[in-house]
């Protein structure tokens, strides 16, 4: 039996669902979190501000929740921004969405020809440009601060693959010799901004996902016990070979539930 432990940190795709289908049990932990009134945040790398379009899915596939359940990468660092650097001067690498939870954050985005900052945070930019790229560039040399949503290369999106967030901060990167934080996993920043918005500790607190490399990484990295589901990227294959190694190995959230109950 697994210990029950008071916090639960949860990914998203192949842990709770699988495209369009709910992955077995999920529905069921979930309520079961929600009865026993556990704390819990889904956790996503997405770099945009995505925690509406992650309700939808979830209410459509089934389960209801609230915007306080859910953590995604952007969030995350604008949040992490705001209590590290209250009324920040923020020059912005990103779409609308961000500029607007920065703004949402009592934080100061900045215009386009910006050139001194006191942060600069690089989100996906499908209108990246030069100027963008010249003016990060330029703010970090004056001393900005680097922070990055992720550094995911490429963006599934409608069937495709498109230059994700990563590509951005490895361009902002090269081009200024500064290696920024990256708030979304395998690093711990995600998780320590979601614990530290649920009063948690890391060792009241479990990561479940599916993927080794980032879900089980990060929350070593972050100090949280650790559960790998097999019902999404990794398997029992690639586990045997992995030197990352989680606490627990379940086949997914029915097998979680019935281990806690």
């Amino acid at each position: 039996m697994l210990p029950v432990y008071t916090t639960y940190l949860i990914d998203l795709d192949g842990v709770v669902y699988r495209g369009e289908t709910l992955v077995n049990g999920a529905k069921d932990f979930i309520a079961w979190l929600q009865l026993t009134q556990k704390k819990y945040l889904f956790l996503t790398n997405n770099s945009f501000a995505s925690e509406t379009q992650v309700l939808a899915k979830l209410a459509r596939l089934g389960i209801q929740t609230d915007g306080s359940h859910v953590l995604g990468a952007a969030q995350a660092a604008v949040q992490n921004i705001a209590h590290r650097y209250p009324g920040a001067s923020v020059y912005v690498v990103g779409e609308q969405p961000l500029t607007d939870l920065v703004r949402s954050y009592d934080l100061q985005p900045l215009p386009i020809d910006a050139s001194r900052a006191d942060v600069v945070l690089v989100g996906l930019d499908r209108t990246f440009s030069y100027q963008k790229l010249t003016q990060a560039v330029m703010a970090l040399q004056a001393g900005a601060t680097f922070i990055a949503i992720n550094r995911d290369a490429m963006l599934p999106i409608e069937g495709r693959l498109i230059p994700g967030c990563g590509s951005m901060v490895a361009a902002v990167e090269t081009a200024s010799g500064v290696h920024p934080l990256v708030v979304g996993k395998p690093q711990p920043t995600l998780l320590l901004e979601a614990m530290l918005r649920l009063g948690s500790t890391p060792e009241e607190t479990v990561m479940i996902g599916d993927v080794l490399a980032a879900d089980i990484k990060a929350g070593q990295a972050a100090g949280t016990h650790t559960i790998l589901v097999l019902s999404g990227k990794d398997t029992q294959a690639s586990l045997e070979k992995s030197e990352t190694q989680p606490e627990h190995v379940f086949a997914n959230l029915g097998e979680v539930l019935a281990n806690l109950t």
